[in-house]
């Protein structure tokens, strides 16, 4: 290929400065609506993970694609599956007894959905009883439901076997929980059986506990139009999954409500307008040397899985995006407010930003880093510099009231038009180079005292340590030596299996102290002493 006269290189540069900050887009809000309305319909009941709605959703905006000239970026199939865990479930054959009691499941007892499954007899403890020896015992408590998977890793670190625990509430009949197995088998019982078990002079419990783990398939949507050899790459993403009905441990804000939770703006109204800009940058394409690339990812809600599914199957193929340009929640534009985050992930971010607002007039809120819990940080944390655009939370945020009626359609219509505008104003910077920004502090919590400075991995459920998805320039976990995909396995000699173990661990330490890590690197054991 012959390379073009750096004088001619130069006429074109001025060229497209001159022409594209005046490139007038017009979306189409019929469009808009469409794809909308059909996502955040009773009819797909949440869009949740691994589910035939989830699997219709991603063949819908497939399609819309293929309608606007999209071809996909694997293979044939523009619908990328992968396998992933989809939730726990109480399976049948669980008991409960103590001497010649034995309970009945769901009138007496439940066990918790993501409790270990396992068969053991072990002498009853309460709390109170300090002086004797938690090793092996069943710690009985009163605690709120939220808290026993802090409380299960905390009393495993104690040497106990199983923890018991009443919350107050009647017994749930609900069978299926989350992802994350907790750190040691847990029951909830009733008052009675609480009350019974403070009386009963034989101190000794059998139990057994059956849980099933339960696996699945999903989709990710990932196409791309114009040519591939063009200069610059921009992948425009937005997550299409929901929470389903709701209920406990599916993230929804009314977990004791069961109902559909349509998401119309999480996140209904970002592929809506992902898929919008993707249709007006269509035209222009080739003349503004870009290629425009529009995922629509599953499992966000499961912990950005989709994303980070994505991110990686793209490095190994070599064709991650130059840019990414992440939608989450932007149907609900008030006072022409937008937020965007990654300002600070590439140098030309704030000017790009501000030129093209010029004749669009938004209130714009702007914010540094490349983090945070959604699909954004998946492409930031492999060198992608990033863009993260949302109109904000509300209050039907995670609600069955996050529906279509309280969608500004308008506003979706002049996001789109406003960021395929900046996507065609790149041709005048050529491509973004990244740049690392410090991580906000993560899992912050008023016990912590210190921080090791590092961002989960949550798309990791071994159950046999906790992975780590980024680690921040200059802190203490960056100065011990750890690396982003270490697997922490022990921290000062206690075994860490999941995250809850490690927030335990982590509120016991103090600033000054010499914490040891153990991490598995790539199927290496490697022992760090971290300064905090």
């Amino acid at each position: 290929m012959k390379k073009v006269p750096v004088y001619l290189s130069f006429v074109l540069v001025i060229f497209f400065a001159n022409n594209l900050y005046s490139q007038k887009f017009s979306y189409n809000e019929s469009e808009i609506k469409e794809i909308l309305t059909f996502l955040a319909d009773d009819e797909m009941k949440g869009r949740a993970t691994g589910t035939k709605e989830e699997e219709r959703s991603a063949q819908f905006i497939a399609s819309k694609l293929l309608q606007y000239g999209f071809r996909p970026v694997i293979g044939d199939n523009p619908l990328v599956s992968f396998n992933l865990l989809l939730y726990r479930e109480v399976g049948f054959g669980s008991n409960f007894s103590i001497g010649s009691k034995k309970f009945i499941e769901f009138r007496d007892f439940m066990v918790h959905p993501q409790s270990p499954s396992i068969t053991l007899t072990a002498p009853i403890l309460f709390p109170s009883e300090k002086e004797k020896s938690f090793n092996g015992s069943a710690i009985v408590l009163k605690s709120k439901i939220d808290s026993i998977p802090f409380l299960a890793a905390k009393y495993k670190s104690k040497g106990c076997s199983a923890i018991i625990v009443n919350t107050g509430e009647s017994l749930s009949d609900e069978r299926r929980g989350g992802v994350t197995e907790l750190s040691i088998p847990t029951l909830l019982i009733t008052d009675e059986i609480y009350s019974i078990l403070t009386l009963e002079t034989q101190k000794e419990v059998k139990l057994r506990t059956v849980v099933n783990v339960i696996e699945g398939t999903t989709y990710n949507v990932i196409m791309k139009f114009g040519r591939d050899d063009a200069p610059v790459n921009v992948l425009i993403g937005a997550h299409y999954d929901h929470l389903g009905m709701g209920g406990p441990s599916s993230g929804s804000m009314k977990p004791k409500v069961k109902a559909i939770h349509n998401g119309a703006d999480d996140n209904a109204s970002g592929v809506a307008s992902a898929v919008e800009i993707g249709r007006l940058l269509t035209s222009y394409s080739d003349s503004l040397g870009i290629q425009i690339f529009v995922a629509a990812f599953g499992a966000e809600e499961r912990g950005i899985i989709g994303s980070r599914v994505a991110s990686d199957t793209l490095y190994k193929m070599g064709l991650l995006p130059d840019l990414m340009i992440n939608l989450d929640m932007v149907g609900r534009l008030v006072d022409n407010k937008l937020q965007i985050g990654g300002v600070g992930t590439f140098a030309e971010a704030n000017e790009i930003i501000n030129n093209t607002n010029v004749d669009k007039g938004f209130s714009l809120s702007l914010t540094q880093d490349g983090y945070g819990p959604s699909d954004h940080s998946s492409f930031y944390t492999v060198g992608v510099p990033v863009l993260y655009f949302t109109t904000g939370v509300h209050r039907e945020y995670h609600t069955p009231d996050d529906d279509i009626e309280y969608i500004n359609f308008e506003g979706i219509g002049k996001i789109s038009e406003y960021i395929a505008s900046l996507i065609s104003n790149l041709s005048s910077i050529g491509v973004p180079k990244y740049i690392k920004t410090e991580a906000p502090p993560a899992m912050s919590r008023a016990s912590f005292k210190v921080t090791l400075g590092v961002i989960p991995d949550f798309t990791y459920e071994k159950g046999d340590g906790f992975r780590i998805g980024s680690v921040s320039d200059g802190k203490p976990a960056d100065k011990g030596g750890m690396v982003a995909g270490d697997i922490i396995k022990k921290m000062n000699n206690k075994v860490i299996s999941n995250i809850y173990e490690y927030m335990a661990m982590l509120g016991e330490l103090k600033k000054g102290e010499v914490l040891n890590v153990v991490v598995d690197r790539d199927g290496v054991i490697i022992n760090l002493d971290i300064q905090l």
